[in-house]
């Protein structure tokens, strides 16, 4: 078991990154007002990203920022500046998905971490072994590998992982999905994404025979791990992160609250040489965790 597991939870404001902390997490990610891929979220102000990244070290949790977008060409100077102010708060690292301004980071900033968002579609070793050798010192793999992928990755890149656990799941390739720009001109690669696809539709045959009456043809389930931790939380993967800065406070602290419950038993049970068999969830705390958040009940993703 890897004993250095992170706890990694979202935060769209101030009082989400408060829940994270007192119940639990290790680690908090967080965007300013531009560069995210949540441009839709409060998110924080420059001041106030001051306030979390010191709010967060007394507390010994570190902040990741996200500047997870595609950068366009006159937006280039603005956000190394912005990199420039994140290195000089003190944030723990920088969540990337855009190559010309990872390069930039690399060249300019040279011992500022980087971590290679899911954006990137990470999932064969050979994008591991690409993303450490531009200086990237974490992947957040993509929602679609397996266990046996996310293994193989690790070992040919040996970076640390970061792997979702818990929250939303994109019908798309991890954000790779056109439907939102090209229905009403918001993309998801510039963090707009309107959600078209959790809409109900009708889906007719090339023949005119009608398949499906208003219904939830491209929606997915949420993702929820919690009973599967004894599987996920193996020396493949360093962090486990939480979906959600979109959500309320609540369900970031009922979540990360019921996360680090468990991790910490699992923890507690591979320290005293138990089995994964004695590895237990409660039924009222999945009925609790269950009900903080429903969209169309929840799946164990592709683990």
């Amino acid at each position: 078991m890897n004993k250095k597991l992170e706890l990694l939870a979202p935060a769209g404001n101030f009082e989400s990154l408060i829940a994270a902390i007192q119940n639990g997490a290790d680690a908090v990610y967080i965007s300013g007002m531009r560069f995210g891929a949540r441009a839709n979220a409060s998110n924080f102000d420059n001041e106030e990203l001051i306030q979390a990244v010191n709010y967060a070290h007394e507390r010994n949790v570190k902040i990741y920022v996200t500047v997870n977008i595609i950068i366009n060409d006159d937006e280039i100077e603005d956000c190394i500046k912005y990199i420039d102010f994140l290195y000089n708060c003190d944030v723990d690292a920088v969540i990337v998905q855009d190559i010309g301004i990872a390069d930039l980071i690399s060249r300019y900033f040279p011992d500022f971490e980087m971590h290679a968002s899911t954006q990137m579609s990470i999932s064969n070793s050979i994008d591991g072994l690409f993303y450490k050798n531009m200086g990237f010192r974490r992947l957040v793999v993509a929602r679609e590998n397996s266990i046996q992928e996310i293994e193989s990755i690790k070992s040919s890149s040996d970076l640390e992982i970061e792997a979702f656990v818990h929250g939303a799941l994109c019908v798309s390739y991890s954000g790779k999905c056109l439907f939102s720009f090209m229905q009403g001109g918001r993309s998801g690669n510039r963090g707009n994404c309107a959600q078209p696809c959790r809409m109900k539709y009708s889906l007719t045959s090339d023949k005119g025979i009608k398949l499906h009456e208003n219904k939830f043809v491209l929606s997915m389930k949420d993702l929820s791990t919690i009973t599967n931790i004894k599987q996920i939380a193996g020396g493949c993967i360093d962090s486990l992160k939480i979906e959600g800065r979109m959500k309320q406070p609540e369900y970031v602290y009922t979540v990360v609250k019921m996360y680090r419950k468990y991790a910490d038993q699992y923890l507690k049970l591979q320290k005293e040489g138990k089995g994964k068999s004695s590895y237990h969830v409660s039924e009222a705390d999945k009925r609790e965790l269950l009900a903080t958040y429903q969209r169309r009940g929840y799946c164990e993703g592709y683990y």
